[in-house]
């Protein structure tokens, strides 16, 4: 990295391994090193490798954030899918977030929980999220925030949203009603599979979770990932929740 202007400065680092996901993220890791060399040639006494630990142990918890086995399992999730955390609720984030799911290529199917406020762009959100990896299945849902839920968008709304946005991008969905609980709706089979020998994708689902959001939509869209994926456990999915 090199610097030119009032102080011409440079750092030389191989194969730093970030924690943290995206091109957004490299450019903020970019950021961060100009700030530390600016730093030093102030007089601050900022070592390379000072550089490099900064860059290589930050966390950011909630922003793509992968869970580990363990946390799944203190949440009650069987380990059967990949679970992402977020907080994307702009259009910007939602392009970061996108691009992170595509970045990572998950296996098998893709279901993402989205519970927003109500003072969003939403539709702006949706078509973002949807212009990437498409999701298999899509489930609303609702959360308090900042203590209450006021601010917080009726998921029957967001559904409606997205449902829009969806046909915007001439994708085919399929409403599979509310989720109670942790129990998937019996949906059935032939809706979740391509047409066989046809190129045309398979309708995306479209659901409303219980309110308020709880580990238990997580669970259903478990459930619902691996009958997209006929029940094939070795390719669990990915569960994005934001």
């Amino acid at each position: 990295m090199k610097i030119s202007g009032d102080m011409p400065l440079s750092v030389e680092l191989h194969d730093v391994k970030l924690q943290l996901l995206g091109d957004h993220q490299r450019q903020n890791a970019v950021t961060a090193s100009c700030t530390a060399l600016c730093l030093r040639e102030l007089g601050w006494n900022v070592s390379n490798a000072s550089i490099r630990a900064g860059l290589e142990k930050t966390q950011l918890p909630g922003r793509s954030q992968f869970l580990t086995q363990d946390e799944a399992s203190v949440l009650g999730l069987d380990g059967a899918s990949t679970i992402l955390i977020d907080g994307a609720h702009t259009e910007a984030s939602a392009k970061a977030l996108s691009d992170v799911i595509k970045t990572v290529e998950p296996e098998g199917p893709v279901a993402l929980i989205v519970g927003m406020a109500s003072d969003k762009e939403h539709l702006a959100f949706a078509a973002q999220i949807l212009s990437g990896r498409r999701p298999d299945v899509v489930l609303l849902t609702e959360t308090g925030i900042a203590g209450g839920t006021a601010r917080s968008m009726p998921a029957s709304s967001l559904r409606d949203i997205w449902t829009g946005a969806a046909l915007g991008h001439g994708i085919e969905c399929a409403d599979i009603g509310a989720i109670a609980g942790d129990e998937a709706p019996n949906v059935n089979i032939d809706h979740l599979t391509p047409t066989a020998g046809t190129d045309k994708p398979a309708p995306m689902l479209i659901g409303c979770g219980a309110a308020p959001f709880s580990c238990d939509l997580m669970k259903a869209a478990s459930r619902l990932l691996r009958r997209a994926d006929g029940g094939g456990a070795a390719r669990g999915g990915l569960i994005c929740v934001t």
